[in-house]
């Protein structure tokens, strides 16, 4: 969908705003209306593998994360909600969206229009869509006029790596971070010279391929991929009736589908131990498909994201290493419906920042330097911004305790400075047990949209606000990892009404429980999240958020063969803030496996929606049936 302001796109100005004991078939009537509450059984059936430890587990359950803190820390000493998705959990995703891997992890929820390439969101934590900061390989990707991360477009095939931090970061990145930060890594080089390559196919004539060649050495490395991915998709409009109520516009009956090509390198050389030079490179092209402008306007929009880095690390002395760099990504989005219109950002963002080992902790002092830029068919008042941000971190592991700081202050050309922190502490009171408890404060810049869009934005507008609360316990050990958390998320100064003001608050509390284990062959992942996204003013459910979720993925893998089974329910939500358009819980099951033939080749299937479930994310919009995906893979162990 567009990128501006065009009919059916979600999230432009102002949001539209457990698993069942029965999930129902493709077809099950109901009425206009009519909202499904589901009982929400906290997973209770997998309490007993919950209690059983073993001494061998097949995952690594503590790896390194560095997006909560800049600096490497493993998940069991970091004081932050994380996910980590490595190379395994990505290939077993063949067959879905970035966005649906990312749907199905704890504390998120995603709003699509209608599948893959159309106009999405995600939502951390309850956080609204914008509240969401987005980095590719450390750069920020995201459209500066919709104030919105770039999700969409981000092919599987070019992702390594895939960290989730939950939970305010604007202390450590700056605007954005109110809900979380999601950073991809994309594929990277290393050992012998070698390649490797993807074909598949699938419902709706999906097509996807892929090939790369990578390799490294202590002194050089790089990589070099290419996709591209196709489908004829579906109709779009679930409901033609209530599809033109939500845009004033009869949708087109076709299939709206979509494809693109995508492309990753990267290069680094280290001509002396301890200093490396690099560059990386992503960049994607592609063409959606959507219902706009009447129902024989064949509307689609041709899209292009890109990010660009180059980068010296070096280690000038024992305890001291700096990194330079310097990024910048393009969001490009031209719409034909049947006009031509135009929204770009371009952000260029110098980084340098300083890891410094002290006699008791790490320190890291850094400053970063944005420069936002957009360029547009419509004509904004303002179409640049500069944002220079000096930052300080410090983190301490002393016998059983952690302390975890952050502080950081923000200088926008259009309103001036924000200062945030962020001050978490931790106790290890076991090997096994140990509990966190974190304050923060956030903050969200207003979109160019919001500000300066004609007829609509207020110049005058503040940043949105934010103070986040939130104790959490773990217990780990080397095969099994679980976790809880409450949070309590206070946004004021929310930007709503019209015409557009600071007058909203929110308030988003929450529980989330999550393990991760393995036993013998068996593997389980597994959340529930329960959680009160509400509007203070008027109490109602902020829009596109359901109160209740559950995920639960549990696989098997015995020489050669590998399966698994995904579970995902999703409670009933409210697409628009006046609470006047329900959209009914769902429960959908997706089937995946694969079949190592020799070493270095394999056979992957994967079912999504084996009920053939109907739903919604967004109201009147579609989302996909039951659908089939086959492929092939060569990959050299």
């Amino acid at each position: 969908m567009p990128r501006g302001c065009g009919a059916g796109s979600s999230d432009l100005f102002l949001p539209r705003h457990f698993l069942f004991n029965v999930i129902p078939a493709r077809g099950d009537a109901r009425r206009e209306g009519e909202v499904m509450y589901p009982r929400f059984r906290p997973l209770a059936a997998l309490l007993p593998l919950l209690l059983i430890s073993s001494a061998h587990a097949e995952q690594n359950i503590d790896p390194i994360v560095v997006t909560a803190t800049r600096q490497p820390t493993r998940i069991s000493e970091t004081l932050a909600d994380v996910t980590v998705l490595v190379h395994d959990d990505i290939e077993k995703a063949t067959g879905s969206t970035t966005l649906e891997l990312l749907a199905r992890q704890p504390g998120l929820q995603l709003s699509n229009n209608g599948g893959a390439g159309k106009a999405s969101s995600i939502f951390i934590r309850g956080a609204e869509a914008r509240h969401t900061l987005l980095l590719v390989d450390g750069v920020p990707l995201s459209s500066a006029t919709l104030g919105t991360p770039s999700l969409a477009d981000i092919p599987l095939s070019q992702i390594e790596r895939i960290e989730i931090v939950r939970g305010p970061s604007s202390a450590v990145y700056g605007s954005d971070a109110i809900g979380g930060v999601i950073q991809i890594f994309t594929r990277r080089g290393e050992g012998p010279l070698r390649g490797d390559a993807f074909i598949g196919f699938g419902s709706k004539n999906t097509q996807e391929y892929a090939a790369g060649l990578s390799g490294g050495s202590e002194i050089v490395s790089g990589s070099l991929r290419i996709s591209h991915q196709t489908t004829d998709g579906f109709n779009a409009a679930s409901d033609p009736v209530r599809y033109n109520t939500a845009n004033f516009s009869k949708p087109n009956p076709d299939n709206d589908g979509y494809y693109q090509t995508a492309v990753t390198g990267n290069f680094a050389v280290r001509p002396f131990k301890g200093h490396e030079l690099g560059i990386t490179a992503y960049a994607v092209e592609g063409r959606n498909k959507y219902d706009g402008g009447g129902p024989t306007v064949n509307a689609f929009a041709d899209v292009r994201n890109s990010v660009f880095t180059g980068y010296s690390r070096n280690k000038l002395t024992s305890n001291w290493t700096s990194l330079l760099r310097y990024g910048r990504s393009e969001d490009s989005s031209t719409n034909f419906a049947p006009g031509r219109t135009l929204f770009e950002t371009t952000q260029g963002q110098f980084t340098w920042e300083n890891q410094i080992s002290l006699p008791l902790g790490n320190l890291i002092v850094g400053y970063e330097h944005l420069a936002q830029n957009v360029t547009s068919t419509t004509k904004y008042t303002v179409d640049e911004r500069t944002v220079s941000s000096p930052f300080i971190g410090y983190n301490l592991k002393y016998a059983d305790h952690r302390l975890q700081l952050s502080a950081r202050n923000d200088d926008n050309s259009q309103f001036g400075k924000k200062t945030t922190g962020n001050l978490a502490y931790g106790y290890q009171f076991t090997n096994e047990l140990s509990a966190h408890g974190s304050i923060g404060s956030a903050f969200k810049a207003p979109s160019f949209n919001q500000l300066y869009f004609p007829g609509f934005g207020n110049a005058s507008l503040k940043p949105e606000e934010a103070l986040n609360r939130e104790v959490g316990l773990t217990w780990q050990n080397t095969a099994h990892r679980f976790g809880f958390v409450y949070f309590d998320n206070q946004i004021t100064d929310l930007i709503g009404g019209f015409p557009l003001v600071n007058i909203n608050e929110a308030s988003i509390r929450g529980t989330s429980l999550s393990y991760q284990g393995s036993i013998g062959p068996w593997t389980l992942q597994a959340a529930a999240d329960l959680m009160k996204p509400r509007d203070e003013m008027t109490g109602n459910a902020l829009p596109r958020r359901a109160d209740q979720t559950g995920n639960l993925a549990l696989s098997y893998a015995s020489g050669p063969f590998n399966a698994g089974i995904e579970i995902q329910g999703v409670g009933a939500r409210f697409d628009d803030a006046a609470n006047k358009r329900p959209m009914a819980g769902y429960g959908l099951m997706n089937l995946f496996g694969s079949y190592r033939i020799t070493s270095d080749l394999r056979i992957e299937a994967r079912v999504n929606n084996v009920f053939d479930k109907e739903y919604e994310t967004a109201w009147a919009y579609a989302q996909a049936g039951a659908n089939a995906f086959i492929g092939i893979r060569y990959s050299p162990r």
